[in-house]
């Protein structure tokens, strides 16, 4: 089995848990375009949490590779410039850095992150959580990203195709407005699976 490696990230955003048989309660439907699916659902805070899904006809394995290259990041995780394990903890867990070029007129933001993946007989779940500050101190010229929470989660059915799900919430720090946030989520999102699905047969 080969492991996460260097690039466990979002990624926040690129950012529950997850089951077929489970009831969306609470989620909004945002939109459907391109067999991608987008709902959101408010958070305490006045931010939304995001839940995106999609089929493709993808493994497991091949969706560990594409975590696994680090230099393709960039070209599949919406807005992210640079990331990079800070420790490895175990095959399985690692503290990870990324950097995000935040579209105008936001700042550029970066996080750090812990994540953890596991592989079993209900598929492939990956959480992400904020890592203790400790772990790397804030960064010139970026605005932290805090409250990370996040899950990848793969399940593979019976048609050939694999069902991609992502559930996350981050705060992105800042005096940037909710309303703002939340848009900037919704479609970083999108963006994030458009090119995941455009990267994944790369890596079959």
């Amino acid at each position: 089995m080969t492991h996460l490696g260097k690039s466990i990230v979002v990624f926040a955003i690129c950012t529950a848990s997850f089951s077929s048989a489970k009831p969306v309660a609470n989620w909004k439907f945002e939109s459907d375009e391109n067999g991608i699916t987008i709902y959101s659902r408010e958070h305490s805070d006045g931010l939304v949490e995001i839940r995106a899904r999609m089929f493709a006809p993808t493994s497991y394995n091949a969706f560990l590779a594409l975590l696994e290259d680090t230099e393709n990041v960039p070209n599949w995780i919406d807005n992210v410039s640079h990331s990079r394990v800070i420790r490895k903890i175990s095959e399985s867990e690692n503290i990870v850095y990324t950097q995000f070029s935040a579209p105008w007129p936001a700042k550029d933001r970066d996080m750090v992150t812990y994540s953890r993946y596991k592989i079993d007989d209900i598929g492939f779940t990956l959480d992400i959580q904020d890592a203790p500050p400790a772990s790397l101190p804030e960064q010139e010229g970026y605005i932290r990203i805090t409250a990370v929470k996040a899950t990848w989660t793969l399940q593979k059915l019976n048609t050939g195709n694999t069902l991609i799900e992502y559930i996350a919430y981050a705060d992105p720090g800042g005096a940037l407005p909710d309303w703002l946030a939340n848009k900037l989520a919704k479609e970083s999102a999108r963006n994030t699976f458009e090119g995941l699905r455009a990267q994944l047969p790369n890596y079959q």
